[in-house]
């Protein structure tokens, strides 16, 4: 039922460019505000309003949004259903949606009083809520993009041999710090030399160098992609043609030996986190084409 707010401004301290954040800190009173029971005489308000304050609206998307807001944002990768599920208001317990309307009305009534003091003309603030703005549609395109995105059973299919392979890996690695020397490395161990050898004396991973290199046993998802991609179409005893970059440095990469798995996931076991995979490959694709579109001109000092 439609409920009437009488105002209570309760004293806040409004010094500095205080932002949103700030103004919502402040908004933990002691109790919530006074609530009365609406007026016969009250005129129309709109189907959708949960409140009045003032006499002006406050309306039921404010409070979805503001449910939303304390659930948490999904995951919009998780499933194919996620975009769906995203854009849907919680249902919380009566209870629980009181405390969120005495909330929104508290927040209303902060807001008020920043607008009577100029405080959302502050640079500050005016450029935080353009930031936020943007920060809410940034996500929405993706989920815009994700709801027009199909995976066929083929592409799953494709997915789960090249990502979930029948075997585990023995793999032998020579870290180095950088593309010139492990370019040299990976010629010196295309003219013959034992590749032991060059992990004990090149490589900059203690660890694996005293091994000759050796990682052990791997499962596929146990590898940093780039490695994993690299050894994938290895035969045992070769050697990647050209050194692997990834976040530690420069890889020169051996396969060793294979390994049957005897408890491989399932296409059904691994579609579960295969679709999303796909879908974030067709989205970041799609997101560098809209960048390779866009004219984008960076000063040399921001």
């Amino acid at each position: 039922m439609l409920q009437k707010y009488t105002r209570i401004l309760r004293p806040v301290h409004l010094g500095g460019a205080l932002t949103f954040a700030a103004l919502l800190s402040a908004c933990q009173p002691p109790a919530a505000p006074h609530v009365t029971a609406a007026s016969s005489a009250q005129p129309a308000v709109p189907p959708d309003t949960v409140a009045l304050l003032d006499g002006e609206p406050l309306s039921r998307s404010l409070l979805d949004a503001l449910a939303r807001l304390h659930g948490g944002t999904s995951n919009p990768y998780d499933a194919p259903s996620a975009p769906v599920a995203a854009a849907s208001a919680p249902n919380p317990s009566p209870e629980d949606r009181q405390r969120l309307l005495d909330e929104l009305v508290e927040i209303e009534l902060l807001a008020r009083k920043a607008r009577e003091l100029g405080i959302e003309q502050l640079p500050a603030i005016r450029a935080e809520t353009e930031l936020q703005a943007r920060t809410l549609l940034a996500p929405a395109v993706v989920r815009e993009q994700i709801a027009g995105i199909a995976v066929s059973d083929a592409e799953l299919r494709a997915a789960y041999e090249e990502r979930v392979p029948p075997h585990r890996f023995q793999v032998a690695q020579i870290l180095l710090a950088d593309a010139e020397t492990a370019t040299r490395v990976t010629q010196s161990l295309k003219d013959g030399q034992p590749f032991a050898t060059l992990a004990r004396r090149h490589s900059t991973d203690p660890l694996s160098a005293r091994q000759g290199g050796n990682l052990g046993w791997l499962m596929y998802d146990q590898m940093p992609p780039e490695v994993a991609a690299a050894v994938r179409h290895l035969q045992p005893g070769e050697a990647t043609p050209q050194p692997v970059q990834t976040r530690e440095g420069w890889h020169v990469l051996q396969l060793q030996a294979l390994e049957p798995l005897a408890d491989r996931p399932t296409l059904e076991t691994a579609r579960v986190w295969l679709h999303p995979q796909i879908v974030h490959a067709k989205v970041q694709a799609q997101q560098a084409q809209w960048r390779r579109e866009a004219t984008i001109e960076l000063p040399d000092s921001p």
